[in-house]
């Protein structure tokens, strides 16, 4: 049988978003080498890997004030253990930023010394190859970010750290179940008074306590900082538990396969593989979306209304294009840039206008009219995109 292992690390980051240091720590083992990594360590038992990269972080390096910026997915491998035995284990990366620079590295494990270094130096000195791919995942969430630029949110973080901490002991009566971070306040391309924070809870009934109190807990950290969150449930076959609707149902399934990838387990055990394991119909799912942007009007309201509007239509696009990548690649990246570049040579007319909008995000998403000019684009895009679904592939 092979032995399984769970670990949760952090990169961390100055927060400079044009010339970001990172963290790294100088560690001499028992053995003798020295090894320069980034605070990481196994998750204790019933820790999520959220909570667990805050603690690692914590003990190892002295810094216990530090936001949670981006979750960087997850690695995964297999070795052989010290008396032989074959061993896989898991490593969740999230992306912290840190409000000082001053650290305490633990002298007990081994940790000689703390250094902050920029990004060539931190990817030569770090001892693990596979950290320079984590790295490299931190950077490109810190340059999107950089171009207007559109510092890491504060709120954000408070606000997942708390969801977390208070799901915690509402879920201590379901051992199998979990609460878990998805989309761009996931990804790292959280856009404030734009986007949501979206969570989701695996292997909750929807009628017990717990659920009831995960809802008032997201609704009222939701309050405290001012965000729009919301909180879904998936049921044991990975649709929507409240059972509220196709949408609801095609969203639960795009996010539950991507834990590990860029949804996060902020809380409590990951989902089961079995959850995620259904087949889908793309043409119309991607029919369903487009239903969804024609119905939905984009202007001719007040400004407060016409803005939603124009945000739920755009991110129906968003959803489309990643159902489209996805499912050609199920690990893609779907940040979109990537997912627009993906999209460039088979269907041009919804990568354009996804790049537009990826362009209108990282301004800051703080005007109205371009956000409709946009979204009253999108049912022609979609439409597009359903047809190429569509089309019998040609010999």
């Amino acid at each position: 049988m092979i032995r399984r292992y769970a670990s949760a690390g952090a990169v961390v980051t100055t927060g400079s978003l044009s010339a970001p240091d990172f963290l790294l720590l100088d560690q001499v083992r028992k053995t003798g080498e020295r090894q320069t990594v980034a605070p990481k360590g196994r998750l204790e038992r019933g820790e999520a890997p959220l909570r667990a990269a805050q603690r690692e972080v914590a003990e190892e390096a002295g810094l216990a004030d530090t936001h949670f910026s981006a979750y960087l997915g997850q690695e995964a491998y297999t070795f052989t253990d010290n008396d032989g035995a074959p061993a896989a284990k898991t490593v969740d990366w999230f992306l912290f930023t840190a409000t000082t620079t001053a650290t305490t590295p633990a002298e007990d494990e081994g940790f000689v010394e703390a250094r902050w270094l920029d990004a060539p130096a931190a990817r030569q000195a770090a001892s693990h190859a596979q950290f320079q791919q984590v790295l490299d995942r931190a950077l490109a969430v810190i340059a999107w970010r950089a171009a207007r630029p559109l510092p890491f949110s504060q709120d954000l973080s408070h606000l997942v750290t708390q969801v977390a901490a208070e799901a915690q002991a509402a879920l201590a009566g379901y051992p199998e179940a979990g609460v878990g971070l998805c989309g761009s306040a996931a990804r790292g391309d959280f856009v404030d008074g734009w986007s949501d924070v979206d969570f989701v809870a695996w292997n909750l009934p929807a009628t017990s306590p717990a659920a009831t109190k995960l809802d008032e807990t997201v609704a009222k950290v939701s309050r405290r900082y001012g965000q729009r969150a919301s909180l879904r449930l998936a049921d044991a076959h990975g649709r929507d538990a409240r059972q509220r609707g196709d949408l609801y149902d095609m969203k639960m399934r795009a996010v539950l396969r991507r834990v590990g990838l860029d949804t996060a387990v902020i809380t409590g055990l990951a989902p089961a593989s079995t959850v995620t394991a259904e087949v889908t119909d793309l043409a119309g799912d991607i029919a369903a979306l487009r239903e969804f942007a024609l119905v939905r009007p984009t202007s001719g309201r007040d400004p407060a209304s016409g803005r939603e509007d124009a945000r739920r239509v755009l991110s129906v696009l968003s959803n489309a294009a990643r159902l489209l990548v996805t499912h050609r690649d199920p690990n893609a990246s779907l940040r979109l840039p990537e997912v627009a570049e993906a999209l460039r040579n088979s269907d041009g007319q919804l990568s354009t206008l996804l790049s537009d909008y990826d362009a209108y995000r990282r301004a800051g998403a703080s005007e109205i009219e371009p956000a409709e000019r946009l979204a009253a684009h999108v049912p022609n895009a979609l439409m597009a995109a359903q047809r190429l679904v569509e089309e019998p592939v040609q010999p």
